[in-house]
């Protein structure tokens, strides 16, 4: 009966289609612009909505991530209309459950899951309308939805739902027939390879029809893969106006168009790079024009408003007390440790001391010491109104001979002061530190339990609360015309803008001259000289921020996270004159105004440059100048990679005789660069690299006793001289493996030393910006220019130029003429000898960062280059 009712005789079926017939299919691609992937497909009556999101991060539980391959998620629903009778179907019952498992395994066996490891694929199919063959047409709605997606596949994946009635098979059961008692089969296929990736029965079959079964649902599977490929080719004709296309692989791009945009490239390479490395500098120097900088402004609401009234008196006592100190300093010969611990005891603070001694790599013969033993005192003033959990510190070195010493009697005026005022909430250190940054280094270690120097310090006794801000107070002549601030830390480390808002504002209510770089604030912007001005102050800056070394005794307080500056006080501006009690008066204004902080200095920037006190560039201004430098290492790495010659390289294909970047055509065939080539130029460049900053400190005592040096000056020249062997030793190593060095081997080892460089600089701005920069003007025309066809002579000398220690040679004669002291090269060649023995110093008694980063990446990417040019 069942057979009469759904094919006749004469081989038609209910719906009119012979047995092998499909219904027909209708689909379109990209229906929504929101999802990833989408498509909507109607298989005779049954209608289908798929969407795909993905690939995309782990959501829900991390135990499904899969670290070789990406995981599937599969949900099929059906709408409450999609058939006759009208019910609301729940998310999670057991028919969907089981289909979006079925999905699941279909599209894992089609799917380039390995491609996308720890990530995940939603694959969303919802049925509008049903009318059979339900697992069919979603699978064939997934399939057009992960295409769209761009998802790599396999191949299709096509579906097809066959039954058997009279020894006939029926192909793409309708709902009637499959509700007609036939015996159904559901086959998921790869068509191309015919490989099977899910078979589905729902009832009862004789195995002697399977065969017949399983090869008539297989051709169906085929004849739907032919609809698909072409609504796929049609969806792609359609998008090629907008100049995007879908392969039917799920290709993002139209490979046509790409190469196009790739041989754009490749032909204008030479001029964007030029553009932008003119529009980097450009901007760089633009950024001193005060229209394009923000006026400096309190973020801190703590600290919004000056509104405190200064009253400290003792300004001549404190000239009195420094005058006291300095006689018991020459008295002693050093720190009079007992008197300032008598003094300040009789001024009502909890005193204590630390000893320090510390053996430098080598003798320091700027300051003209070795072994450097000190001690440290300082008082605390407790505070009354609070729980004493956080502290402020005003320090004051104790330099020899008679400087600094006003800056001691005037600490020691403020205690006084302080101690008579009930209105502090934190507690307030005062310190005197011997042999400045090593004393403070010292110090600093022993409150905060550390010892990252190798420093021998003896305990602290006394402690405040954890320490919120900080100030070191300089005062060099008797006569104070000018406080100049310094913010400039270890390893270009800056404190928060709102201290320098705060000193510039209390210097403005006060009416205290106030400098930056030892430069006065102008306003006739507008002017030459007004422009002038403010780049030479922004330009001090960069060159101070990029040396890496503290520039005051702040500088290490920076280190542990505690925002510090120091206030100089200067002579340098006759027509003016400030007294001690003014500048006392300005440090109490700015402690009652840190008094009052809640937490630490946070809202305002943390990286910024100056031009002038009352204006500052931040971070979103003068991070595209760097940029602009960057994109033009990108652009050569894009030149290398999408080059059909660099492509070849990398898939290792033969090429003909190639023209390279100067004209010049090479007969010799291109052949695979061997690993040992490349690689070997790189392990001894570094190799170079570590020797440079090994062998300085260990060899000092060899080369004093054969040659006529101090340990210093042994040293440096060690130093110069590992550098200079360094320009001999690798570049003829790749010789040696393969004999004379091939076309693609200098390409590739081109490719990597531009990688290499671009993240360096990179990785160096992120940490101080100015060092980056300075690095990245001389470096990036080194990666640009050189290659083995250029003029050896011409090439290498100007590639000595753009050396790393030339940089420093001519950073060190800039940085003179910035301050107005020009040198004649004798007096700067020495000047620059002083700059190599004090950044060693810097890096292994603070641990400055400069030295080792120049010695033990800077360096060895340079070599690179340089081995580049002598290839051949």
């Amino acid at each position: 009966m069942a057979g009469l009712e759904l094919l006749s005789d004469q081989g038609y079926r209910i719906d009119g289609r012979k047995a092998t017939e499909l219904r027909k299919i209708q689909a379109r691609m990209g229906v929504f612009a929101q999802a990833d992937g989408s498509a909507y497909l109607e298989q005779g009556n049954t209608k289908v909505l798929a969407v795909v999101y993905g690939p995309h991060e782990m959501r829900g539980s991390r135990s499904r991530t899969r670290h070789d391959r990406a995981v599937i998620n599969c949900q099929y629903s059906m709408a409450t209309f999609s058939t006759a009778e009208r019910k609301r179907r729940p998310h999670g019952d057991r028919k969907s459950t089981e289909m979006s498992l079925h999905l699941k395994q279909t599209f894992e066996a089609a799917v380039m899951t390995q491609l996308f490891p720890r990530s995940q694929i939603d694959i969303y199919v919802k049925i509008l309308q049903s009318d059979g063959g339900n697992y069919s047409v979603c699978v064939n709605a997934a399939t057009l939805a992960v295409i769209d997606a761009g998802i790599p596949m396999r191949d299709y994946v096509c579906a097809c739902t066959v039954g058997f009635v009279d020894e006939t098979p029926l192909a793409d059961l309708c709902y009637a027939e499959e509700g007609g008692g036939v015996s159904s089969l559901g086959l998921a296929l790869l068509p191309r390879s015919s490989q099977i990736a899910l078979v589905q029965m729902d009832a009862r079959l004789h195995q002697d029809n399977l065969d017949a079964l399983m090869e008539a649902a297989m051709t169906a599977c085929k004849g739907v893969s032919k609809v698909l490929d072409e609504v796929v080719d049609e969806s792609r004709t359609l998008e090629k106006g907008t100049g995007i296309s879908k392969d039917n692989m799920g290709l993002l791009s139209d490979p046509n168009r790409r190469r196009a945009l790739i041989s754009l490239l490749v032909r204008l390479n030479t001029p964007i790079s030029v553009v932008c490395y003119l529009a980097g500098v450009a901007w760089f120097m633009g950024l001193a024009f005060e229209p394009f900088t923000l006026r400096t402004y309190m973020s801190e609401n703590a600290m919004g408003s000056t509104m405190v009234e200064e009253r400290f008196p003792a300004g001549e006592r404190a000239l009195a007390s420094g005058k006291e100190f300095s006689a018991h300093k020459k008295k002693v010969g050093g720190m009079p440790v007992d008197w300032l611990v008598k003094t300040m005891q009789d001024r009502g603070l909890e005193v204590f001391t630390q000893r320090f001694s510390r053996t430098l790599p080598f003798p320091d013969e700027n300051k003209e010491r070795y072994m450097v033993k000190g001690t440290n005192v300082y008082g605390i003033l407790r505070a009354p109104r609070a729980p004493r959990t956080e502290a402020l510190v005003l320090s004051a070195p104790c330099s020899p001979g008679d400087q600094n010493n006003q800056a001691v009697g005037l600490l020691l005026g403020l205690a006084q002061y302080f101690r008579s005022q009930i209105f502090w909430a934190k507690d307030i250190i005062f310190l005197v530190n011997e042999h400045d940054l090593i004393g403070m280094q010292a110090w600093l270690e022993g409150y905060h339990h550390t010892n990252t120097t190798g420093m021998d310090w003896s305990p602290l006794q006394g402690r405040g609360g954890s320490i919120q801000a900080a100030l070191t107070l300089e005062l060099s002549t008797d006569v104070i015309t000018s406080m100049d601030l310094v913010l400039e830390g270890l390893n270009g480390q800056l404190p928060n803008l709102d201290l320098a808002n705060l000193f510039y504002a209390f210097c403005q209510k006060i009416g205290i001259l106030c400098t930056i770089q030892g430069k006065l604030q102008r306003n006739d912007w507008d002017s030459v000289s007004g422009y002038s001005h403010s780049i030479q102050t922004l330009m001090m800056m960069v060159m101070k921020q990029a040396s890496g070394r503290p520039w005051g005794d702040h500088g290490l307080f920076l280190r542990y996270h505690i925002e510090a500056a120091t206030v100089k006080g200067v002579n340098s501006f006759r027509q003016y004159k400030t007294d001690a009690t003014t500048i006392g008066r300005l440090l109490e204004g700015m402690y009652r105004k840190l008094n009052n902080l809640l937490e630490r200095l946070h809202q305002s920037y943390f990286f910024y440059l100056l031009p002038s006190l009352s204006h500052f560039v931040s971070i979103g201004y003068y991070m595209p100048a760097f940029g602009l430098l960057t994109v033009i290492l990108l652009l050569r790495v894009s030149f290398r990679i999408f080059h059909l010659e660099a492509l070849d390289l990398w898939v290792q294909l033969s090429a003909p005789p190639t023209t390279t970047e100067d004209g010049v055509t090479d007969a010799e065939p291109v052949s695979s660069p061997g690993v040992l080539s490349v690689l070997t130029p790189l392990v001894i460049s570094h190799l170079t690299g570590a020797a440079l900053y090994a062998l300085p400190t260990r060899f000092q005592e060899i080369a004093v006793e054969h040659f006529p040096v101090s340990e210093t000056e042994a040293v440096v020249l060690t130093a110069i001289a590992v550098y200079t062997a360094g320009l001999a030793l690798p570049h003829n190593t790749h010789r040696l493996l393969t004999g004379e060095g091939t076309e693609q081997g200098w390409r590739v080892l081109k490719l990597v030393a531009v990688l290499y460089l671009a993240v360096l600089l990179g990785c160096t701005a992120l940490i101080n910006f100015s060092l980056g920069f300075i690095l990245a003007l001389t470096l990036v025309p080194a990666a640009v220019l050189v290659t083995p066809h250029r003029p050896k002579v011409l090439t290498a000398f100007t590639l000595v130029i753009l050396s790393p220690a030339c940089t420093l040679l001519f950073s060190v004669f800039f940085f003179q003429e910035l301050q107005e002291m020009p040198v004649t090269f004798q007096e700067g060649w020495l000047l620059y000898l002083s700059v190599i023995s004090q950044g060693i110093l810097d890096h292994f008694l603070y641990g400055s960062l400069v030295f080792p980063l120049i010695a033990l990446l800077v360096y060895p990417c340079w070599l690179l280059f340089w081995n580049i040019l002598f290839w051949k």
